[in-house]
């Protein structure tokens, strides 16, 4: 089956699983899973314990969830594979025998689908049961078979004294021979989809030609590819040539056979498939051989992963030895490598200058570098190194990304182990000096503004240095002092980054510096961070750099942050990070704005996160600096304060490492010290938040967290410093215990809602909270109806759809026994309204209106409100309210409200709330102009009852076009679109040219979508409509995609006169040099919009006839003739034909379109044509060139279908084909290299 299995039945396959294994585990019957499978595990019963233990471990809750993850991205019915290769990995770990392993992981597979078809008898199950335990089966009958038959092929081999070796020998040998025992041959994956497919089409051939970057890692990764693809053939490897001579003597036949030795000839033997694999440097006169491209960085990584080695040191592995096997396989296996590399032999100067720039390229600076160094021509040093370059252990390597070309050591590790005894004073000497003039030069694009640098990377002149050059000769002072151990070169390190530092005086020099601060930090933190700490006692240009905006989240250069990374290594180290977070307590205090999350702040909160230990400040250090700082910084308590514990779970984020220097590893927290840090930050928050009521509201928020003596301390300090606040202060804190009790009673059955016993301390202390004036304890009545904390709510869990309803009732009953109350004790309800007001709650208006009025008028609430509310919304709530039901004269109120206030929004919000079904008598009939400007350009304007006449309809339309908005008018012709005739409509949209008033927002161009879909469908064949309608279109062109312009579309497909007055403004007479000004600036204005309408001429309904087309193509090359701009022809037609749709043969272009690219083929058009056609992929995923090599192989089939009849058009599509494939090359390129 191919769907993806349900999660469902994922859940039970796993929860099924482990109960199995849990049962076996308590009943001791571990045995009897294998009894009928052989003798290793009963002769070995020693090895039985710790296997048994491990397996328990891939049936663990932790391993089971990532099964389940891999199986929401693949199909489930392959669940049964991913099981098979955990206990493969886990049995060949125990180096089990592959037969026995494979029968025992059989035996286990039964057992377990045994089980699942006894306990979870569903449907779904069994089917899926159904088909895996016949795929087990049958991948087992397989396996078995082959094994047999590969088993006898050597034994029948060894009668005649012949050693060779499976597949499966091989994959024991390198398990045997690996650091990590799950590496095995599918660690060496083919990654190479181009190879693979010709790999199958000649592997019955005789002789297979393979050229790899390494011989060793080629050979492994073809066994991987034929173990997985060719189980129907036995492949056989020879490891010597005294084996492969013996081998030439049998009758031997059918067989894959693969030379693993050296030696200058080996001869084929008949019959069989001999596979001839050479490294990248050596010779393969082959005409016909395969060539196996480099594993991409990707691959490796997910490779290194699947062993069981973390992501980031993944990463680090793979930088470091850009991939290639020889410096790899030092990492992952066990034993040593005495042959040294010849470039280690020679290490003459040439070698010793390559190691020390580290990486460059040809730029003229680093050239001259080179030669200063080497006191050799630089093209004499790159013909030696070139010899290092291709070959299995290379010193260098060529990097060919994205960001440019270099030349970099092939692992940097590997180079300085080797050389670096090789290292005299005087090349050391003068690298320093010259490192010093090579760092202290800042590069051209810091000359221009920091909002510019993202284009100004396109335009501004390269520095002399490349980046590549500084960053490989920062990387030499680590490797020198830290890496190799030289301590005594260390002090000349720290002089020499603190001069090039002190050269820093500006915000721009900080920018430039910035960008190798990380690296200069992990040469010498001693010098940035003095640098840093001058920067705060004189600032010379670092607090700019901070503050500089990046609103332009895409194309602004956040350059501070790598000032950041660089402290945040400083702060996992011991030696500084006591004096780093100094630094960030002062950068933070200076309350710099920051667009993206890097912040000062951000580190902060990381270093101080009471759960976890990421610095390397001990947990008393961690308290110790926390009190201080709040002592001292204005910022502190609130990021202490946030650190307090929480009911939802909480993320800590990573800090930057350093590449090579180590960290002082951060201290393992014990639940006591986390408990013991909470506490120490609450204790610090309640002694300074004082009266502030901001500040006390946080504590609330998490105080139930802590236990209750500590909770009661907490709860007196609070009652004791409300009596100082004020009853504005006192309220807040208040009505937020009040809001806390309501919200955990609510959702009592949540994990992190608090006990009742709790809540009823909670209750006391609020009432303990005594306001001077009573009216405040009535505020919250005017909370929210969704939130509105009542202290005994009806609990969410309770069963029933009813709950808000009721909850709703409650509401009422205690908003209206509070009102009550509140008569009685005859306090001022203008008092009450201004401080409702006054604190902001939303439904101040709608409560008194139901509640307080019983929805009848009142003139006194009414003129209370006016006075208080200055924005008036709390009167338009209470009028609405009570307008909605029906009991109010709205006219009435209106002049009343126009004789106590001038506020003429409240006015207009207020006269819209009328529903209008006469227009003589509307309430905005009488209005000034004024105000009806304000009424017609509001966005809730009028509505017009369902019983008005048409003419109602006609005169809003009306007034909307002369006092409304260009959005407000297409946004009301929308609402009545179906209340009028579409020749109403239509002639009102043709109308909408003549409104001054363009307000637009990011409804508008929904709206005329909405209009023109309907006025198109009725008008697209009505020529004189649909022109005007074009018109109308091309008015809009800003707000309307070109798909959406149809008659726009229909104008210009049937006739070509616009699209040729289009090119008339765009683009130049031919040979005329001189531009007009006016002509540029309108050209400006439609060029964007021409560059989008994209269109096939005279197509109709997925159609072309060859003689329309040819009208149309003749008109317009008349067209330009006449403009005197014919040159363009051949590029403009190319451009468009490209957009033909497929033919009747179902290959592109149509039939039509073809006559025509042969009648009026020229370079021009082909060039075009090719261009626009691969413009039309768009936005694509980058995948090592895979989707290339596909649309590679689809133009190629399309070509050669038209190449006999359309030769011309054929040609095209060569062309487009051949571009794939070279984007494929170097997108793979790029892939392999990207390190």
């Amino acid at each position: 089956m191919i769907e993806k299995i349900q999660d469902t039945i994922v859940n039970l396959l796993l929860e099924g699983i482990q109960k199995k294994i849990a049962s076996v585990k308590e009943g001791c019957k571990w045995q009897k899973l294998f009894v009928d499978t052989g003798k290793f595990f009963l002769s070995n019963p020693e090895v039985l314990v710790k296997f048994e233990e491990d397996l328990y471990l891939v049936f663990s809750s932790e391993n089971l969830g990532k099964i389940a993850n891999k199986l929401k991205d693949i199909n489930g019915y392959n669940f049964h594979k991913i099981l098979h290769k955990e206990l493969y990995d886990l049995m060949m770990s125990y180096e089990i025998p592959i037969n026995k392993a494979e029968t025992y992981i059989h035996k286990f597979m039964e057992v377990i689908i045994t089980y699942l078809e006894e306990n979870y008898p569903s449907k779904t199950m069994e089917m899926f049961l159904g088909n895996m335990r016949e795929e087990v089966e049958n991948h087992f009958t397989t396996l078995e078979s082959k094994m047999d038959l590969v088993l006898n092929k050597i034994l029948e081999l060894n009668k005649e004294k012949i050693t060779t070796y499976s597949i499966t020998d091989i994959d024991e040998q390198i398990r045997r021979e690996a650091k990590y025992k799950r590496m095995g041959i599918d660690f060496f994956k083919l990654d190479d989809e181009q190879f693979e497919s010709n790999f199958q089409n000649v592997i019955n051939d005789i002789r297979v030609y393979v050229v790899g970057k390494s011989r060793e890692e080629t050979i492994y990764r073809i066994l991987n590819e034929l173990k997985n693809k060719n189980s129907n053939r036995v492949t056989l490897i020879i490891k010597s040539e005294n084996e492969w001579k013996k081998l030439q003597k049998t009758n031997l036949s059918g067989n894959i056979l693969i030379p693993f030795f050296y030696a200058d000839k080996i001869v084929a033997i008949p019959n069989n498939t001999n596979i001839f694999v050479y490294g990248e440097d050596e010779p393969c006169s082959a005409q016909n051989k395969l060539v196996l491209r480099k594993r991409t960085k990707r691959n490796i990584i997910n490779s290194l992963e699947e062993i069981g080695i973390d992501t980031n040191e993944a990463y680090k592995m793979v930088d470091n030895t850009h991939g290639l096997y020889v410096p790899l396989k030092k990492k992952l296996f066990n034993g040593a490598m005495y042959d040294k590399p010849d470039w280690v032999q020679s290490h003459s100067e040439t070698v010793m200058v390559a190691l020390l720039c580290g990486k460059w390229t040809e730029a003229t600076g680093d050239v001259s570098v080179f030669e200063k160094l080497s006191g050799r021509k630089y093209a004499d040093c790159k013909k030696e190194l070139e010899k290092y370059l291709h070959r299995e252990n290379p010193y260098i390597v060529l990097n060919n990304s994205y960001g440019g070309s270099n030349i970099q050591l092939a692992s940097v590790e590997d180079a300085w182990e080797e050389l670096d005894i090789y290292i005299n004073d005087d090349i050391w000497d003068k690298f320093i000096n010259i490192f010093y003039d090579v760092l202290i030069e800042s590069e051209p694009i810091f000359e221009y503004p920091f909002e510019k640098h993202f284009e100004a990377s396109i335009y501004a002149k390269k520095p002399e240095w490349s980046p590549a050059l500084k960053e490989g000769m920062i990387r030499t002072l680590i490797m020198r002092a830290y890496y190799r151990g030289h301590e005594e070169n260390q002090r000349q390190i720290d002089n020499i980054v603190s001069r090039i530092l002190d050269n820093v005086t500006s915000k721009e020099a900080w920018g430039y510096i910035s960008q190798y601060l990380v690296e200069l930090c992990e040469a010498s933190p001693k010098s940035v961070l003095r640098k840093l700490e001058m920067e705060m006692d004189t600032p010379q240009g670092l607090l700019e750099l901070f503050s500089e905006d990046g609103s332009n989240f895409v194309t602004s250069r956040y350059y501070y942050i790598n000032v950041l990374w660089a402290v945040e290594q400083l702060i996992q180290q011991k030696k500084y990070v006591t004096r780093a977070l100094e630094w960030l307590w002062k950068m933070d205090s200076y309350n710099i704005k920051y667009n993206i999350s890097n912040s000062p702040r951000g580190i902060l909160d990381v270093v101080f996160c009471a759960w976890i230990n990421k610095s390397a400040l001990s947990v008393e250090g961690k308290i110790k600096l926390a009190r201080n700082a709040i002592e001292r910084y204005s910022n502190a308590w609130e990021i202490i304060a946030s650190k307090l514990p929480k009911a939802t779970g909480s993320i800590c984020s990573t800090l930057n490492l350093p590449k090579y220097r180590k960290v002082d590893e951060p201290e393992i927290l014990y639940m006591y010290e986390i408990n013991k840090t909470y506490i120490e930050y609450l204790k610090m928050c309640v002694d300074k938040a004082h009266t502030d009521a901001d500040r006390w509201i946080k504590i609330l928020q998490c105080i139930n967290r802590y236990e209750g003596s500590i909770r009661k301390e907490v709860f007196e300090e609070l009652v004791i410093k409300c009596k100082e606040m004020n009853d504005e202060e006192k309220i807040r804190v208040k009505n937020k215990i009040r809001y806390e009790i309501f919200r955990n009673r609510y959702f009592v059955d949540e994990d992190w809602s608090m006990s009742e016993e709790i809540l009823c301390e909670y209750e006391c202390r609020m009432n303990e909270i005594i306001v001077d004036e009573k009216i405040y304890d009535f505020l919250y009545i005017f909370s929210h109806k969704y939130d509105f904390p009542l202290l005994n709510p009806i609990p969410n869990s309770k069963e029933g759809t009813d709950i808000h309803d009721k909850n709703y009732i409650l509401r009422e009953k205690e908003i209206k026994a509070r009102l009550k109350e509140f008569n009685e004790k005859g306090y001022s309800i203008d008092r009450l309204i201004q401080l409702a007001v006054q604190e902001k709650y939303e439904i101040v208006g709608e409560v008194f209106a139901q509640f307080y009025c019983n929805g009848s008028f009142n003139e006194k609430v009414l003129c209370s409100l006016i006075k208080n509310d200055e924005e008036g919304k709390s009167v338009y709530d209470y009028v609405s309210y009570i307008y909605r039901n029906g009991i109010i004269d709205l006219r009435k109120v209106v002049e009343q409200v126009k004789s106590i206030s001038e506020n003429k929004n409240l006015l207009t919000n207020l006269i819209s709330l009328e529903i209008i079904d006469d227009c003589e008598n509307a309430l905005i009939a009488s209005e000034d102009e004024d105000i009806k400007k304000r009424y017609w350009s509001k966005s809730v304007r009028l509505k017009i009852s369902d019983k008005a006449e048409h003419r109602v309809f006609v005169w809003a339309i009306r007034e909307c076009q002369k006092y409304g908005s260009f959005h407000t008018y297409l946004e009301f012709l929308y609402e009545i679109k179906d209340k009028i005739s579409v020749q109403e409509l239509y002639k009102a949209t043709l109308e909408i040219s003549d409104i001054k008033n363009n307000v637009v927002n990011s409804m508008t161009d929904y709206y005329l979508k909405g209009i023109f879909d309907i006025l198109q469908k009725y008008f697209i064949e009505d020529d004189k409509k649909c022109t005007e309608l074009a018109t109308l279109e091309w008015f809009f062109r800003e707000l309307l995609e070109w798909e959406n312009m149809k008659c726009m579309q229909k104008i210009m497909k049937d006739d070509p006169t616009f699209y040729a007055s289009l090119v008339s403004i765009i683009y130049k007479m031919d040979g005329c040099e001189a531009v007009d000004e006016a002509k540029r600036k309108l050209a400006d204005k439609v060029y964007s919009w021409f560059n989008e309408a994209k269109f096939c001429p005279t197509e109709k309904n997925g159609k072309v006839t060859y003689e329309n087309l040819k009208r149309w193509i003749e008109k317009f090359r008349n067209l330009l003739t006449s403009q005197k701009q014919e040159k363009l022809f051949g590029n403009l037609i190319g451009c468009l034909l490209a957009y033909s749709p497929i033919g009747e043969d179902g290959y592109s272009p149509c039939e039509a379109v073809r006559m025509i690219i042969e009648e009026y083929y020229t370079d021009s058009l082909k060039t075009s044509y090719v261009m626009e056609e691969e413009n039309k992929r768009g936005i694509h995923i980058v995948d090592a060139g895979k989707s290339e090599l596909i649309l590679c192989q689809r133009y190629k089939e399309n070509a050669e279908v038209l190449q006999e009849q359309y030769p011309y058009t054929a040609e095209i599509y060569f062309e487009i084909s051949d571009n794939y494939k070279c984007e494929s090359k170097y997108e793979r390129k790029c892939a392999e290299d990207e390190w």
